[in-house]
């Protein structure tokens, strides 16, 4: 059940959900076309020397680490221009966010000219220190709650970043359609992008073990629909944060990474999911957490009645990578499959959805 609650910290087509054979056949294609050569010459360029090039293994595009006479960088690599806007996305985001004092890499360089080699490239700076993954468990619990704090006010001036639409910025200003849902908008309202976006999940349960989960699905969140029918501030979304992508250097977050599929929403939809993905529910670590973010930002009211309604937003997600990727995903499918159909019913049925799992269940 840990696994349903932490709704992972997967977004489709994210880095996390990329497992199939397509995407390790695209990083082998990388690494056969791009060589140490093409490397310097990026650097050379710059004029930084290369120390050494050390290759990340992803399974999607391909990332190196370049160690240089000046510090260490993050050199990635897109096989084309299409595939490159996530690049030039990030060299707009990254700089603005940076402004907003907000601790995530600088941008050294993003060009798609091909003029030095076939490919476009973002080069980033190396955030100093470690994954909170690595680090999560063996804190204490002053270090957790002041992690935690520093998070709050982190996201919250993430969030302070608002547009006045819904939908998706590359340059972070104008906003447009929203990749995920087929570039479609941008949108006055949030309820109709929220649409949207659950239309398009669902869309992966055609065919499968859970098609028959797609109309009385669909149903409730039409009935639930007047919970997010109110004026809804546009806000920057991170959108993948989880313990993989935050970095602490001396017990202190130095980093934020992975910007990648950030959208304008509600800020809401991250919040449901940054409980779950980062504090797996722990209502004593949430509440520094909140302590934090609400110092900038003040939860709009109803907030703890739309928590069920995210909480299967994300669920969706989930279902729909278990569905692509299987056992590259998950352990046990149909153990998965069985904890999924209990937790959506139960959803759908009205019963109560304890949230806190260090609280005792209701």
């Amino acid at each position: 059940m840990w696994k349903v609650k932490e709704i992972l910290s997967c977004e489709v087509g994210s880095l996390e959900c990329m497992f199939s054979d397509i995407y390790k056949e695209i990083n082998i294609y990388y690494l056969m076309n791009v060589s140490n050569t093409k490397v310097k010459i990026i650097f050379n360029a710059l004029k930084i020397e290369v120390k050494s090039i050390i290759k990340i293994p992803t399974l999607s595009n391909f990332l190196i680490k370049v160690e240089t006479n000046k510090k260490n960088y993050y050199l990635k690599i897109y096989n084309n221009k299409a595939e490159s806007k996530t690049g030039y996305k990030l060299s707009y985001l990254y700089p603005l966010l940076l402004k907003k004092g907000i601790p995530v890499p600088k941008v050294l360089k993003y060009d798609d000219s091909l003029n030095l080699i076939k490919h476009p490239y973002l080069i980033i700076s190396e955030i100093k220190g470690d994954m909170l993954l690595d680090k999560f468990d063996k804190l204490n619990e002053g270090e957790l709650f002041s992690i935690c704090y520093d998070l709050g006010k982190i996201i919250a001036k993430i969030h302070l970043i608002t547009f006045d639409k819904f939908g998706e910025t590359f340059d972070g200003k104008t906003v447009g359609g929203f990749s995920e849902i087929g570039k479609k908008g941008p949108f006055k309202n949030w309820k109709e992008m929220h649409t949207e976006i659950i239309n398009h999940r669902l869309s992966y349960f055609k065919g499968t073990d859970y098609e028959d989960l797609i109309k009385p699905i669909k149903n409730w969140f039409k009935n639930n629909s007047p919970l997010i029918d109110y004026k809804i501030t546009p806000r920057l979304l991170h959108i993948d944060l989880n313990q993989k992508n935050i970095f602490l250097n001396k017990n202190k977050i130095s980093g934020i990474i992975d910007f990648d599929g950030a959208f304008i929403g509600h800020n809401e939809e991250e919040l449901m999911r940054t409980e779950s993905a980062i504090f797996s529910n722990n209502k004593d670590l949430k509440d520094p957490f909140f302590k934090g973010y609400t110092e900038l930002i003040k939860l709009d009211e109803g907030y703890e009645n739309r928590k069920t309604f995210y909480y299967l937003s994300r669920m969706i997600v989930h279902i729909d990578c278990v569905i692509e990727y299987g056992n590259n995903y998950v352990n046990d499918i149909k153990k998965e499959h069985k904890i999924l159909r209990n937790e959506i019913n139960k959803i759908l049925k009205g019963n109560h959805v304890n949230f806190d799992k260090n609280q005792p269940n209701s």
